[in-house]
């Protein structure tokens, strides 16, 4: 007896020092300070939905097409130093729907099932191949990763501002929640990308590693040489607006090392 407890007792603590060891290979792994070369980019497409809902203010969103380019031009910044750049493969201004069963959930809401904000999600669009992000008004928090590929983001975000974080909170919320769909978790490090309500956008090399993989197996995710030739592609088919979105973000990568 006593010598299984001796046993026991060595194989907890070997367990508590592997743990401790990972724990602070995590806490410690580099900062990625620049972005991979140009043909090293992986390319997601982006469905964003633009939610409205005249009789629901907190839900109608008033984003333009051209704030939509701005934030996803800064998202893209952010997501350099991964080798990760979003095309925006759809811009959907949609009428919020369920609105009636959304409303009887309101109780809900309140204790923080915010999961109850898919059901506003139109099923026209909302299983097109890539990530999503809806955009709505407002509501208890200033973004919320619901699973699989979906992403709300309010346009009335509000962050803690810190040194070298970005300029506007839409982005960076965006960013943090894609974040999430790319397989990371809060790391309450107050510069990081993944720290809760700052405006920090920085990953370390772990962060970038998990989320490259699993950004790999996204639904229509390109590599650069793929992405160049479905622009050509759709220039030759006369498709211009594919087209430009494509050269778009391939305009938005690194230059090529000559």
């Amino acid at each position: 007896m006593r010598t299984n407890r001796f046993r026991w007792s060595i194989a907890v603590a070997l367990l508590l020092m592997m743990q401790m060891a990972c724990g602070d290979e995590a806490g410690h792994s580099p900062d990625v300070t620049k972005p991979p070369p140009r043909g090293d980019f992986l390319i997601l497409p982006l469905h964003i939905h633009i939610l409205t809902a005249a009789d629901h203010p907190e839900i109608d969103c008033k984003l333009s097409d051209g704030d939509i380019d701005r934030i996803v031009g800064k998202m893209n910044k952010v997501w350099s130093v991964g080798g990760i750049a979003f095309r925006i493969a759809s811009l959907n201004r949609e009428a919020a729907v369920n609105l009636d069963e959304f409303d009887k959930q309101k109780d809900r809401i309140a204790a923080g099932a915010l999961g109850v904000y898919r059901l506003l999600a139109p099923p026209a669009t909302r299983d097109l191949p890539g990530l999503h992000i809806y955009f709505i008004h407002a509501f208890a928090v200033n973004g919320v990763y619901l699973g699989g590929n979906i992403c709300f983001v309010q346009e009335t975000a509000r962050l803690r501002k810190v040194n070298g974080g970005i300029d506007e909170p839409i982005p960076r919320v965006s960013s943090h929640e894609l974040g999430h769909a790319l397989s990371l978790v809060h790391r309450q490090a107050t510069f990081n990308l993944m720290a809760s309500g700052t405006t920090g956008t920085i990953l370390n090399e772990m962060e970038v590693a998990h989320s490259r993989a699993t950004a790999k197996k996204v639904s229509g995710m390109m590599t650069v040489e793929e992405c160049e030739a479905a622009a050509a592609t759709a220039e030759k088919a006369g498709d211009e607006k594919a087209a430009k979105a494509l050269k778009t973000v391939l305009a938005g990568l690194p230059a090529a090392e000559k």
